[in-house]
């Protein structure tokens, strides 16, 4: 049965049901992974050709470096870009896939399978990184032109009069920068819907960009506004719960009567490998949020890898990795409403500027093929007829 929708602002609360999903956290949770392990790699490269040894590079990072660009050489910062670049393209792909799960859940399949929406994806996904990179290329086209206009403006008399002559143009094309500006800020939000809802290449997707920020750009922000507050409510009970969880963890296995001082030293040597950012780490808004949720002891890692016998180290790095995977999953939890949030907003918006449900699409799309080989079909039979009496 598909899903009935309000078709405003109180289908965008919904996210957070809708992206509270095994499937859909599971497959953000699978783009981090994947993300952060190639981050991981390059940024390693990044600080190694920068002049770093490995072994002072795991001691202040450890699994996840997060160097900063003044670091790095010129060489280590291009790398630590592309790392950065590739991080957030993947885990765009993989935004796409949830939008595509969302959609089709929407249309009544709650089964559909994360290898096909991931297959969607890698296909069909290309416009998410070819959007935002065809405004960005418009922008530099535009800068070039006044790049140019001020290499013609150094020209002795001709340049003062042909620069009085480009000013009115020049205002426009610094104001379509502006506009574009918004526009590249949109399809890094909507791009992944509009691709998961309706297959579009890059023309489409650009053409739903710009059509959105042109009509519903207002309605688009309220809607907006509304999923972040969504995502922080609903993320933080998800993180509370999971940081309530490892505390129950903590009190049972840590009771002087069963592990005790064992697994308090497991804890900490997990802690160890969880390396939260130092710039994320002293943000006040990171601290409220982590003291708000249960979860302040990411806060302050060991600086040093507790003393401890070899058994307990390989299980304390094994629930290092483990360790990562309960971040990700808290954090997968609010990246799901934000792709499911978008998805049910481009839902809305379209509705609202096009007039079109694209969730009853497809099966327009049926009625008219079944209605085609009707006529089709009375068309054969007329002519068989006619040519039977003419016999």
């Amino acid at each position: 049965m598909p899903v009935k929708m309000h078709f405003n602002w109180k289908d965008i609360p919904r996210a957070a049901r809708f992206g509270f999903s095994a499937k859909k956290i599971w497959v953000v949770v699978e783009g981090l992974f994947i993300s952060s392990i190639i981050y991981a790699i390059l940024s390693y490269i990044a600080l190694l050709v920068s002049g770093d040894g490995l072994v002072e590079i795991w001691r202040s990072y450890r699994f996840i470096p997060t160097p900063s660009i003044s670091e790095l050489s010129i060489l280590g910062a291009i790398i630590q870009y592309i790392a950065i670049f590739v991080f957030v393209l993947i885990n765009f792909f993989y935004g796409v896939a949830v939008s595509k799960i969302t959609f089709e859940q929407l249309k009544g399949d709650e089964f559909y399978e994360i290898s096909k929406a991931r297959k969607f994806a890698f296909t069909n996904g290309k416009a998410v990184l070819w959007t935002p990179i065809s405004i960005i290329l418009i922008i530099l086209a535009i800068l070039a032109l006044g790049v140019i206009v001020g290499l013609i403006g150094k020209i002795p008399y001709f340049g003062e009069l042909f620069l009085l002559l480009s000013a009115v143009p020049a205002f426009f094309g610094v104001l379509l920068i502006v506009y574009l500006v918004v526009a590249l800020a949109l399809s890094l939000f909507i791009s992944a819907a509009i691709i998961g809802a309706t297959k579009s290449d890059t023309f489409d997707t650009l053409f739903e960009v710009f059509s959105t920020l042109n009509e519903q750009n207002w309605r688009f922000l309220g809607y907006e506004t509304l999923l972040f507050g969504v995502m922080l409510v609903a993320g933080a009970i998800w993180i509370f719960a999971i940081g309530r969880a490892l505390y129950i963890a903590h009190a049972v296995l840590g009771a002087g009567w069963l592990m005790g001082q064992k697994y308090i030293t497991l804890e900490k040597i997990a802690h160890y490998y969880l390396s939260v950012p130092s710039f994320i780490r002293d943000l006040p808004a990171f601290r409220w949020f982590a003291n708000l949720t249960a979860v302040s002891s990411i806060l302050n890692p060991p600086y040093s890898l507790p003393d401890a016998n070899i058994v307990m180290q390989i299980v304390g790095f094994i629930f290092g990795i483990l360790l990562y995977a309960i971040v990700f999953m808290g954090f997968g939890y609010m990246l799901s409403m934000f792709w499911v949030g978008n998805l049910l907003g481009y839902v809305v918006i379209t509705l609202k500027k096009d007039d079109l449900n694209l969730l009853e699409q497809k099966e327009e799309i049926e009625e008219v093929t079944t209605e085609s080989l009707e006529k089709e079909k009375e068309e054969e039979e007329k002519q068989t007829e006619d040519k039977q009496e003419k016999e």
